[in-house]
């Protein structure tokens, strides 16, 4: 019998998909909130079922390059490049430059941002940034944890009708092993 909380943190090994994410405050709860947004944006937006599920993939997995509190430029292409490296269900259907997109300009300037956008062979690029757009509310969506959340970031309108829903998701408790049951559970079910 365990005394205390357990801490899924430190058996990180023992399931490799939370070994993929980074311990700390852009680990898998961080992940899953981002992916819940993206859900919760994709209602309002009306996006087709399989942009909305390259983009809940895309929140999962877009911060798995990151380590501790780094935040830096090329942290996008060491995520995608860590995908690329790891064998687990639902990877072929995203491997695609849309999601290559998605993933390797999330830290970039929206000049960067722009200028990446054209190495990509995207035919709708109007349509990839109006779904990076959609990640994007939902990081900022979820900084309501750091305490930081300005509505003037959200760049749809209907990411803020989300507002409250955030403030109230951030509070919730999250326990891991729901958690990776349900990211396990989409990633057979794609």
């Amino acid at each position: 019998m365990i005394a205390g909380p357990f801490n899924f943190d430190l058996i990180k090994p023992v399931n490799p998909l939370l070994a993929l994410f980074p311990i700390g405050a852009y680990g898998i709860e961080h992940a899953y909130r981002v992916f819940k947004l993206v859900d919760n944006i994709c209602d309002f937006e009306k996006i087709s079922d399989d942009l909305r599920q390259s983009l809940k993939f895309c929140a999962l997995f877009m911060d798995i390059g990151r380590e501790e509190k780094q935040m830096e430029q090329n942290l996008g292409f060491k995520s995608y490049g860590k995908i690329r490296g790891t064998e687990f269900l639902g990877k072929e259907r995203f491997q695609n430059d849309l999601c290559r997109f998605l993933i390797e300009s999330h830290t970039l300037s929206i000049e960067d941002r722009s200028k990446q956008l054209n190495q990509y062979q995207i035919e709708d690029k109007d349509e990839a940034i109006f779904l990076f757009k959609i990640l994007q509310d939902a990081l900022a969506l979820d900084a309501f944890r750091f305490g930081n959340f300005c509505a003037a970031d959200l760049e749809l309108s209907n990411s803020r009708k989300l507002v409250l829903f955030a403030s109230q998701f951030h509070r919730k408790e999250l326990k891991q092993d729901l958690i990776l049951k349900e990211i396990e559970d989409w990633l057979k079910d794609i």
